[in-house]
This record gives C-alpha cells, structure tokens and sequence, in this order.
C-alpha cells in the first residue's frame, strides 16, 4: 500500500510542473532505448528553468513494483548512445545523477525530479542519459545499463 501511495503521489508530479513547461524555457528529450536485451524503452524530457532542471520520464519494461531499484544518469559530450559503450562517461562530469524511478504492477516506470541549479548538470553539457538497474553491479558499468537515448536540445 505505501508503495502504491508513493507511485500515485508521483504520478500526479508531472502536472503540477507543465506550468513551468509552457514557460518556453529551454527543452531537450530524449528516447531511451533497450541496452543489453534489457527490452526496457522510454522517454526522458529534460526542462531548465531559474528554478533548476525539471526531468521527467516514463518507461516500460521496469521490473514490476520497485522504488529506487532503477536510476537516471545523463554523461558528458562525447558520450554515444549505442555500442559496448552505450552511457559509459567518457570523462568525470559534476552533476550526473538525476534521480530514481517508481514502477508500477504492469513495470511501467515513473520518474520525476526538480533539481535546484547546479544539482544536474545544465542542458548542452552532456550528451546521453540512461536508466540502469541498481541490482546489477550495484548500477555500476555498461552491463547495469537497460537503456540509453541520445539527448536533443530543442533550439
């Protein structure tokens, strides 16, 4: 039951912040797509504002009802998005931790987080972002990666 209040409080997150989004700040996205025959899929929207950086994601494919098992990383320029390598840094980048997802029954993922500024690294100063699953190797490496999408900042 807490675990179910936790998802639905997240869940109505997103909304509360689509008034920051109408502002016409600055805006990327970008599709994760499955790492490692994960067969996890979803999509990250990243939006700067004076008040730091909204993400908010959605995925399917998340082992069924977790908190905090699943992570968000973005990885500084340079970083690909496919391949052995696929969201591994290519060098130390201050702020590359975004936050952790809530799942549902079904394995469908939540993710929502407002960052302060400086909290995430600010839009154009990485490249990727990821979901890894902390079970594996503790979230640590490319094998705990379940999907990666290149980041599109919007003009």
């Amino acid at each position: 039951m807490k675990k179910l209040l936790v998802f639905a409080s997240l869940v109505s997150l997103p909304f509360a912040a689509a008034t920051v989004w109408a502002q016409g700040d600055a805006t990327a996205r970008a599709n994760q797509h499955p790492v490692n025959q994960s067969g996890v899929k979803g999509s990250i929207t990243f939006t700067q504002t004076g008040a730091g950086l909204i993400v908010t994601g959605t995925a399917t494919g998340l082992a069924p009802n977790t908190f905090g098992r699943y992570v968000t990383l973005v990885y500084d320029v340079g970083s690909v998005s496919g391949g052995p390598t696929a969201c591994e840094p290519t060098k130390p980048m201050p702020g590359m931790f975004v936050g952790t997802w809530a799942s549902d029954a079904a394995g469908n993922g939540l993710l929502v987080q407002l960052a302060p500024p400086s909290a995430i690294a600010p839009l154009g100063t990485f490249d990727t972002t990821s979901i890894r699953d902390r079970t594996i190797n503790g979230g640590f490496g490319v094998q705990a990666v379940v999907a990666c999408g290149q980041v599109a900042v919007n003009p």
